[in-house]
């Protein structure tokens, strides 16, 4: 991939329906977002096409506009060496489109060794995570819970004839066992670097964000495994 196509790939951003953003009327909200592991995968297929290791992608949609908006963020490739697959990734973002449509779509993809140096991605299954309710006295979403995750792929959430994605899994075939755990709450930690991350942008503790310093151990050492947005720190301006 050359320079200039990878810069482009890790900066684009779809924004959210107009209609939608006029709905979002409150204040933005930041959440942090745990993918703990997928369990109930089959093994044989495993064997069968050859899959080395698994990651998870993770896209906002908006279920009432059939629009997905933001940016698709990957996890790291973990190793296929069980019916579990253990991921212990979290996510933050921060939104004002506080909207029951507004959904989390997780999906599911197999690695495999392609010709030569390439690398095969296949879909194997995709889920929808509910972030926010209907009922506006619910309040903010918190706690774990386990995802049940579909055939297919999560493209098939934009055709025309399903009116209504949430209702998604009236319409696809759940794959029989294989759940993924996972925990999403209020993140408020992350809202004084609000200006700092664009909205409905998904990243990872581990990414460096300009502005933000990275975390440290108790000799000043950057400690380059630690989660940067679990308790952030802004980075002072020097003139």
């Amino acid at each position: 991939m050359s320079e200039w196509r990878r810069i482009f790939e890790d900066n684009r951003v779809v924004p959210p329906h107009n209609q939608s953003s006029r709905l979002a009327a409150g204040s933005p909200q930041a959440f942090q977002l745990a993918l703990k592991q997928v369990e109930g995968l089959q093994t044989t297929q495993v064997i069968m096409e050859n899959i080395s290791a698994h990651e998870l992608r993770v896209t906002l949609f908006d279920s009432g506009r059939q629009r997905f908006f933001g940016r698709t963020w990957r996890s790291a490739p973990r190793e296929v060496r069980s019916s579990r697959v253990r991921f212990s990734e979290v996510i933050y973002f921060h939104t004002a489109l506080c909207l029951s449509s507004v959904v989390a779509v997780v999906e599911l993809v197999s690695l495999s060794q392609g010709p030569g140096a390439s690398q095969n991605a296949v879909g194997a299954g995709f889920g929808l995570v509910q972030l926010f309710s209907a009922r506006p006295d619910s309040g903010p979403p918190h706690g774990e819970d386990r995802l049940s995750l579909l055939h297919g792929t999560p493209r098939a959430l934009l055709h025309p004839a399903l009116k209504d994605p949430l209702q998604s899994k009236y319409m696809f075939t759940v794959m029989e066992g294989t759940q993924l755990l996972y925990s999403l709450q209020p993140h408020p930690a992350l809202t004084p670097i609000m200006h700092l991350l664009p909205p409905n942008i998904l990243v990872s503790g581990h990414d460096l964000i300009p502005g933000v310093l990275p975390p440290t151990d108790d000799t000043g050492k950057i400690t380059h495994n630690a989660n940067v947005l679990q308790s952030p720190q802004c980075q002072e301006r020097k003139f």
